[in-house]
């Protein structure tokens, strides 16, 4: 069995301190593999025995075997390029894709429990601002998100991607906030920061991922798993787009009267500046 599915398993068995040895290992297990169970050690400012009983509790014989594990997992990784020569070129059709939009559709619909949705949905409603995260490819669905939430009168903040102007944000993040993160296939880095500066402060935290089993460090206070697809594919962002809209209706069907009178203000103040948003209708 893979290091990740036999971690996936364990999951909640293995200790803090375990649980953030293995994030590092498999983070980049192409660099982790040259680690010794020292070097490993050293960079989490932990003892080198945690390192050995991790590699035992994932049915290693010993920490050098878990080694020829992630040379091998390094190895495996599939990079961008890979995942778009997934399919044959006979099969990177329209009506491929939609079948595949389609099939991830349905996962989604069976994997997120609407009670999931809705919750989330009364987080954004009760927070003072919402301060939206993910990796630079995520853009587009926290662009999507972030206009949602503000038609609804509600105040939402893309978090840009620079270290730097992140933190210039979250030094407005006060109690009640909320910080909604997507994480795709693994964790930003940054993100186990941002949720600690959020928990330091009293705001919440929410955590869109689309696969099981990530170990988070700290845990956010609400964790929704939204599946985008095998790992071996291509994944597109129309689940994660989906959610979005998902989340809006929520909303709306949670507080309609206010977000009614949010979208007549919009309307109100487009009519006095110019409505270039001719779909809208006259």
């Amino acid at each position: 069995m893979r290091v990740e599915d036999t971690a996936r398993q364990l999951d909640r068995e293995l200790s803090p301190a375990e649980q953030r040895t293995l994030n590092l290992l498999l983070q980049d297990p192409k660099e982790t593999s040259q680690l010794t169970a020292a070097g490993v050690a050293e960079r989490l400012g932990l003892h080198e025995t945690t390192v050995l009983r991790l590699a035992k509790a994932l049915g290693y014989s010993g920490y050098r075997q878990l080694r020829e594990e992630l040379v091998r997992l390094s190895l495996a990784q599939l990079t961008s390029s890979k995942r778009a020569k997934s399919r044959p070129q006979a099969a990177y059709t329209l009506a491929a894709l939609v079948a595949d939009e389609a099939g991830a559709m349905e996962r989604v619909a069976r994997s997120v429990p609407q009670d999931q949705v809705d919750a989330l949905a009364a987080r954004i409603l009760a927070a003072g601002t919402c301060f939206l995260f993910g990796p630079p490819y995520s853009e587009a669905v926290l662009a999507v998100l972030e206009r949602r939430l503000r038609r609804f009168g509600l105040t939402a903040i893309a978090l840009p991607f620079s270290g730097r102007l992140i933190a210039e944000h979250l030094s407005t993040m006060r109690k009640g906030d909320l910080v909604i993160s997507f994480v795709f296939r693994r964790p930003d880095p940054r993100l186990s920061r941002i949720i600690a500066c959020a928990s330091n402060v009293g705001a919440s935290s929410a955590v869109i991922a689309d696969e099981a089993g990530l170990f988070f460090d700290p845990a956010p206070d609400q964790l929704i798993v939204a599946p985008r697809g095998p790992n071996a594919d291509q994944r597109s962002l129309m689940v994660p787009i989906l959610m979005s809209y998902a989340l809006q209706f929520s909303i709306y069907h949670q507080a309609e009267q206010k977000s009614d009178r949010a979208l007549r203000l919009i309307d109100d103040i487009a009519r006095v500046v110019g409505d270039d948003e001719f779909s809208h209708g006259a």
